[in-house]
C-alpha cells in the first residue's frame, strides 16, 4: 500500500494507476529520464516503467536545468517525463508532460519484456554529480519480505536518490510506504508521517537531528530507525535511543556507486575490525591507503572511477577509516580534506566535537581561503536553545574545542544560525556557497 497525498492506494488501484495514458506513452521509449516532483508520480512511473524500458535515469527536481540537461545528455536520454513546466530539449528529444493529478487506465498487466537498468545520481556532495548504473536486483538485495511486512516505512529522502529508493523497495516488497510530500516543511511531513502511523523511518544523521529538535517528532512511535548516508556517532545513536527507547536502531553503510555495503546493530559508531575479515550481508572489505574498499557482487557501475586496488571488483568508497583497538571508524570523505598550512583535516573531526557539546544541536564546518595557511577552518552550529547569547556560546565552545583539539584544527569562525540546509540526499551541505 502507498499512502500520499492523493489518497490510499492498494494492490488494485496500482494495477490502474500504473497504465495511466502518459506513462504508457512513457513505454513506447528505449531510455527514460524522470524528473519528477512528486513523489507519488515518481513511485507510479517506476512501478509502470521497469520491465518496459531498456534505461530509466532518475533526476532529482531541485537540480539546476543545466546540470540535469548535461546528466540526460551523458545518459543518452531519448525521452523525459516530467511535471515541471521547463524542459531540457535539445538534450533530451522527447517530453512527455505529467500535468494534473493522477489518473487511472485500463486493467490490464502486460508482460514486462526487458530488464531494466536503474541509473542514479550521486548525491554531488563534493562535486559534480557521476552516473551509476544498478538493476532492479542489485537495488533489492537486501530488501526483506516477510519479516518487515509489519512495518510502514515513511520516505523522507527523495526517491531519485539510492537511499531513498532503498525505502520505496523495502517498502513495495515487505511493508508499506507513507509519502509526505517532499516541499512540504519537515514538521508538516512529520506530523503526516506520525498521522498515518509510521512505524519505521531511515534518515541521515543530519536530518536526525533536525528531526529530535522538531517538536512534531514527539507523535512519532518508530518500531525501526536507520541511518546512513553521513557519519554515524554516539552522539546521535544515543539521542535517538533515549528519544526512542522500544526502538531497533541500525546503521546501513551504503552508497550510489558501491549499493548496500553492510549495517551496524550494537549501538555503536563505526563498525567492528570482525568485519574486514567476515563482513556481513556478502561483501567484502579491505582498508588500502586509509581508505575503505569495498567488493559487492550485485553492484555495477558506468561511472569512471578511480581505484589503488589491483582487483578492479574493489571499489574506492572515498571514505577515510582508521582502526582502533577493535573498532573501525569513518574519518570522513577523502576527498573533502581542509589542508591547513600542510596538515589535513577532515571537517567531520570538528563537527563531532562541536556536536558533542549539549549547546549545540546541529555544525557543519568547511575550509575557507587563507593567503597564509591556504585554508582556515571555518563552522557554522545551530544551538539547542536559546538560553544563550552568542558571544557567550562562541567562547563556551571556543574553550571546549581548545580542550579537545590541537591549535590548527580549531575553527577560526563560528557563525550561530537558525538551521544548517541540507541537499535532496538529506545530507549536510559541506559549504553554504
Amino acid at each position: 500500500m502507498i499512502i500520499s497525498e492523493h489518497g490510499y492506494w492498494g494492490l488494485t488501484d496500482l494495477r490502474v494507476l500504473v497504465n495511466a495514458d502518459v506513462l504508457i506513452r512513457a513505454r513506447d521509449y528505449r531510455s527514460v529520464a524522470l524528473r519528477l516532483t512528486d513523489p507519488a508520480k515518481l513511485a507510479l512511473a517506476l512501478l509502470a516503467l521497469d520491465g518496459f524500458v531498456e534505461r530509466l535515469l532518475l533526476l532529482s527536481a531541485d537540480l539546476a536545468d543545466d546540470l540535469a540537461a548535461s546528466l540526460s545528455a551523458q545518459f543518452g536520454a531519448d525521452a523525459i517525463l516530467t511535471d515541471l513546466d521547463g524542459g531540457l530539449t535539445p538534450a533530451v528529444p522527447n517530453r512527455l508532460v505529467w500535468t494534473g493529478p493522477t489518473s487511472a487506465g485500463p486493467d490490464q498487466s502486460p508482460s514486462p519484456k526487458t530488464a531494466t537498468e536503474w541509473t542514479l545520481t550521486t548525491s554531488g556532495t563534493t562535486g559534480v554529480p557521476k552516473l551509476v548504473t544498478h538493476t532492479l536486483a542489485s537495488l533489492s538485495r537486501t530488501t526483506k519480505g516477510a519479516a518487515t511486512a509489519k512495518y510502514r516505512w515513511g520516505q523522507l529522502y527523495s526517491m531519485e536518490r539510492f537511499a531513498g529508493l532503498q525505502v520505496f523497495l523495502q517498502a513495495l516488497l515487505g511493508g508499506s510506504l507513507v509519502l509526505p510530500g517532499t516541499e512540504w516543511p519537515l514538521p508538516r511531513r512529520l506530523s503526516y508521517l506520525a498521522d498515518h502511523e509510521c512505524t519505521a523511518l531511515s534518515a541521515t544523521p543530519t536530518l536526525w537531528r533536525k528531526i529530535l529538535m522538531t517538536p512534531a517528532s514527539a507523535s512519532l512511535a518508530p518500531m525501526q530507525i536507520t541511518l546512513g548516508g553521513e557519519i554515524v556517532d554516539d552522539a546521535i545513536l544515543g539521542a535517538l535511543a533515549a528519544r526512542f527507547p522500544a526502538s531497533r536502531i541500525v546503521h546501513i553503510y551504503a552508497s550510489t556507486e558501491a549499493g548496500v555495503g553492510f549495517s551496524v546493530k550494537d549501538g555503536r559508531e563505526g563498525f567492528p575490525v570482525e568485519y574486514l575479515a567476515d563482513a556481513p550481508g556478502g561483501v567484502q572489505l579491505k582498508i588500502v591507503d586509509g581508505h575503505l574498499f569495498i567488493r559487492n557482487p550485485a553492484a555495477r557501475t558506468i561511472a569512471e572511477l578511480d581505484s589503488a586496488s589491483s582487483d578492479a571488483s574493489f571499489i574506492d568508497t572515498g571514505d577515510a577509516v582508521a582502526v582502533i583497538g577493535e573498532r573501525c571508524y569513518f574519518l570522513g570523505r577523502a576527498s573533502g580534506v581542509i589542508n591547513v598550512g600542510g596538515n589535513k583535516l577532515f571537517p567531520e573531526e570538528v563537527e563531532q566535537v562541536l556536536l558533542a557539546h549539549p549547546a549545540v544541536k546541529q555544525a557543519r564546518v568547511w575550509g575557507i581561503k587563507s593567503p597564509i595557511t591556504g585554508q582556515l577552518v571555518s563552522a557554522e552550529i545551530v544551538p539547542a536553545s536559546q538560553d544563550y547569547a552568542i558571544e557567550e556560546l562562541h567562547k563556551i565552545l571556543h574553550r571546549y574545542c581548545t580542550d579537545r583539539l590541537e591549535p590548527w584544527k580549531m575553527p577560526a569562525i563560528i557563525r550561530v544560525v537558525d538551521d544548517l540546509e541540507v541537499n535532496a540526499a538529506g545530507k549536510v551541505k559541506r559549504s553554504p556557497q
